[in-house]
């Protein structure tokens, strides 16, 4: 009898002494968000191309924890990563478009410890690609409107130190484009051509056949831009800028109306503007003529009585 009294004891303490350590258990909180570029699109648009969504641990988190995140354009992402640091790299986002993003935080026994909420960012409106292999991967999406800004290079910060020149060689992935806001080549010392972007019919704002200042930007191999051949008419500026090998603006013969500025400057082989003949015959350019530092630097006069080259 003593002894069951004993055992009843024993299994009551046992119990009491697992419950009190399991009263003792921290609670594992959920993973807080972390952006490496602002949340806020207004403030500093989210990349498109390349980026990274960060988090950081929970209170109470194991060292030994892994992720589980879901991440995608539904309201109720369901697409899953998993996860063993505390970043997810993305690539070939859409622009304009709400992306939406939740974690799970799990034991190394796989068991759900900590759940976050449900969080979304918006991509910006700027594509830019600075490598073949992000070009080849943007011309996977056989986009034939990018209702945005699309930079194959870099639109280079005046006021900064610009990046190295890209390795781009070959636009011929972006074949299926017809339509951009807003076109920005520049900063591709490895680009000859512009072969792949024949089909592009409307360009809404401005066109960039390299841009910077003081002698910062530009294509310096560009020896041909005939792939424009089918552009009409731009609402915005065009700019062509020290591209080092150009020497005739064949590709522009098509062109009828800027309706802004255009600027070409620094190109120093250029010595042929009569691609731009029916642009200046049509009295189609509403802005400022800035032409200078190139081979031959014709005035509008000379462009509008068929002076047009060397």
């Amino acid at each position: 009898m003593k002894k069951n009294i004993n055992l009843k004891i024993i299994i009551i303490f046992c119990l009491i002494l697992s419950s009190c350590q399991n009263n003792n258990e921290l609670e594992v909180l959920p993973v807080e968000r972390l952006f490496s570029s602002n949340p806020n699109p207004n403030l500093a648009p989210i990349p498109v191309m390349n980026g990274t969504i960060s988090f950081i641990p929970g209170e109470n988190t194991p060292e030994d924890a892994t992720y589980r995140m879901y991440f995608d354009t539904s309201e109720n992402p369901n697409t899953v990563f998993d996860l063993k640091t505390t970043e997810k790299k993305y690539t070939n986002l859409r622009i304009n478009e709400t992306y939406y993003w939740r974690v799970e935080t799990i034991s190394n026994k796989g068991k759900i410890l900590a759940s976050s909420p449900i969080w979304k960012f918006v991509t910006g409106i700027t594509i830019t690609v600075r490598t073949q292999k992000d070009l080849e991967l943007l011309g996977s999406n056989k986009y034939s409107k990018i209702e945005g800004i699309l930079v194959i290079g870099d639109l280079i910060n005046l006021s900064g130190t610009p990046a190295p020149s890209t390795d781009i060689n070959d636009l011929s992935p972006l074949s299926e484009l017809t339509q951009v806001i807003k076109l920005v080549i520049n900063n591709n010392n490895s680009l000859k051509n512009l072969n792949g972007l024949s089909n592009i019919k409307i360009i809404n704002d401005d066109l960039f056949i390299g841009q910077g200042q003081d002698l910062k930007g530009g294509n310096s191999s560009l020896e041909d831009i005939s792939a424009l051949s089918n552009i009409e008419s731009l609402g915005g500026t065009l700019i062509i800028y020290n591209n080092d090998n150009l020497t005739n603006l064949t590709g522009l013969e098509s062109l009828k109306s800027i309706g802004q500025d255009l600027v070409i400057d620094n190109n120093i082989k250029l010595d042929n503007f009569c691609a731009l003949n029916l642009l200046f015959n049509n009295t189609g350019l509403s802005g400022n003529y800035f032409v200078k530092d190139n081979s031959f630097n014709p005035t509008k006069m000379n462009l509008i009585d068929g002076n047009c080259n060397k």
